[in-house]
C-alpha cells in the first residue's frame, strides 16, 4: 500500500511539477475571468478635456452675474464637435453633456435655470456653487496605472480597459481541463434512471468552480467500465492541459482508471494524501508531443471530488497561469462549538463563517459531513481546516478556515 502524503507536501509537489503555460495577447472583448499578465497603462485621458456635466450654457463666471444676467450665445459646443472659439464676459456657449467647455468658459449653467430669447440667454435662477464642469483626466491620466498584472477580468476591469482605448490586452494562456467520468453505473443529469443508475454529477458540479478559476472545463463525457473504452477517451482529450479522472481508482476488479494511464505512460508524482475527505486524489504527467499533460485524479464520492478540487485542482490551475498570488485564502475563525481531537489526517470540514457587528468571523461545521452528501454545500462558505493532530477545541476557540464563498 503506497505511504501517504501530507497536504502540505503534495501541493509543494504540485508546485514543483507544474510549469507556466505562457502569455497570449486576446481581444478585450473575450477577456473576462481570465488573468492580466502584465501591469495595463491608460493610452488616452479621461475625459480627455474638460466637459460639461449636463446641458446648459457655458460662460465666464465673474462675481456681477445676477439672476436676470443675460448672456450672448455665440455657438453651440455638442459632445464629439467643440467650439472653436473663446468665450469672453457677457458671451454664451450653448453645450451639451460630455461636450467640450470653450476657451475662456469655467461654468456651465444649467438648461433648466435659463431661458432662451433667440441668442439673448436670460439667468432664471440664482448661480450655482457647482461649477457642472467635469475637469480633464479626473478619472485617469495618459500614462496611468489602471490595472495591475495578475487582476482577474471583470466587467469593471475590462470596461476601464477599454475606456483606456485598449483593445487586446495580454492575459496568462487559459488552461482546458478535461473531466473524465466512467462507470457503467453513470448516466448525465436529466436521464431516466433504470435500476443500479446513479447520476454523474461531478463533471457538471465541478465545471463552474474551474471556469471560476480562470480554466476552462471540457467534459470528455461518461465511458463504460472497460479499458479501450477509457483509453478512447483519454486520447479524445489530447488538446487538455489538465485531465481530471473522476473515481475509478481504487483497487476493485472494475477500476481500470489508473491501470490504464499507467498503460499509456503515466508518471507518478504522488497517490493518496493524508486528507479528510480525498484520501485517494493522485498526480502526475502523461507524455505528449509538445508540453506534457498534467493528470491530477480526484475521488468519486461528490463531496470528496469537490473538496480536493478546492484544495488541490485549484492550486494546479493557479501553477499554469502563474498569477503569483496565492490559490487558497485563510483567515481565522472563533468556533461556535466543542470540537474533537484533529486525526492523523487534515481535515476540511464544511462550514458556515459569519461576520459579527464587531467584524469578528464565528465558524460553525455543518453537522452531516458524509464523503457522498452534496447538499452542505450549499449552507457552507469555507472549509474548517484542521491540521493532522491538532488538540481538541472549546467554544470561542480560534481556528484555521478556507474561504469558498464570500462571507456576509
Amino acid at each position: 500500500m503506497a505511504k501517504l502524503i501530507s497536504v502540505v507536501t503534495a501541493l509543494a509537489a504540485i508546485s514543483d511539477t507544474v510549469r507556466p503555460m505562457g502569455i497570449q495577447n486576446v481581444p478585450l472583448a473575450t477577456a473576462e475571468g481570465q488573468v492580466l499578465a502584465e501591469n495595463m497603462l491608460a493610452k488616452t485621458t479621461l475625459p480627455p478635456l474638460d466637459a460639461s456635466a449636463m446641458d446648459g450654457y457655458a460662460i465666464k463666471l465673474e462675481d456681477h452675474h445676477r439672476l436676470g444676467s443675460t448672456f450672448t450665445q455665440i455657438g453651440v459646443s455638442p459632445a464629439g464637435n467643440p467650439f472653436q472659439g473663446t468665450v469672453s464676459s457677457g458671451e454664451t456657449v450653448r453645450i451639451f453633456t460630455g461636450g467640450a467647455v470653450p476657451k475662456g468658459a469655467n461654468h456651465v449653467i444649467m438648461q433648466e435655470n435659463s431661458e432662451a430669447d433667440g441668442d439673448r440667454i436670460i439667468l432664471t435662477k440664482p448661480i450655482s456653487a457647482a461649477h457642472h464642469i467635469r475637469k480633464s483626466g479626473i478619472d485617469f491620466t495618459k500614462g496611468q496605472l489602471i490595472v495591475k498584472a495578475g487582476t482577474k477580468l471583470d466587467a469593471y476591469a475590462i470596461a476601464l480597459l477599454a475606456a483606456a482605448n485598449h483593445g487586446h490586452i495580454p492575459v496568462h494562456k487559459r488552461p482546458k481541463i478535461a473531466l473524465i467520468a466512467n462507470g457503467d453505473e453513470l448516466v448525465e443529469p436529466g436521464h431516466e434512471l433504470r435500476m443500479g443508475e446513479v447520476v454523474s454529477s461531478n463533471p457538471t458540479g465541478l465545471a463552474p468552480l474551474i471556469r471560476s478559476w480562470g480554466a476552462e472545463a471540457i467534459f470528455a463525457g461518461i465511458s463504460s467500465d472497460d479499458p479501450n473504452a477509457i483509453k478512447d477517451q483519454i486520447a479524445a482529450c489530447n488538446k487538455a492541459d489538465i485531465l481530471v479522472p473522476i473515481g475509478g481508482a481504487s483497487v476493485g476488479d472494475h477500476d481500470y482508471m489508473r491501470p490504464v494511464f499507467t498503460e499509456l505512460g503515466y508518471t507518478k508524482v504522488f497517490e493518496k494524501v493524508a486528507v479528510k475527505p480525498g484520501k485517494p486524489v493522485w498526480f502526475g504527467t502523461m507524455p505528449r508531443d509538445s508540453n506534457p499533460q498534467y493528470v491530477l485524479g480526484l475521488p468519486g464520492n461528490p463531496a470528496s471530488a469537490l473538496v480536493t478540487a478546492h484544495v488541490f485542482l485549484k492550486a494546479l490551475i493557479g501553477g499554469l497561469i502563474n498569477t503569483n498570488k496565492p490559490s487558497h485564502k485563510f483567515t481565522s475563525a472563533l468556533v461556535t462549538h466543542q470540537m474533537n481531537a484533529a486525526t492523523w489526517r487534515a481535515e476540511y470540514i464544511r462550514a458556515f463563517a459569519k461576520v459579527d457587528e464587531h467584524g469578528t468571523v464565528h465558524v460553525t461545521a455543518i453537522p452531516r459531513q458524509d464523503s457522498s452528501l452534496i447538499t452542505p454545500f450549499l449552507t457552507a462558505n469555507c472549509f474548517l481546516v484542521r491540521d493532522p493532530d491538532t488538540p481538541a477545541l472549546e467554544t470561542g476557540d480560534l481556528a484555521k478556515i478556507m474561504l469558498i464563498k464570500q462571507l456576509k
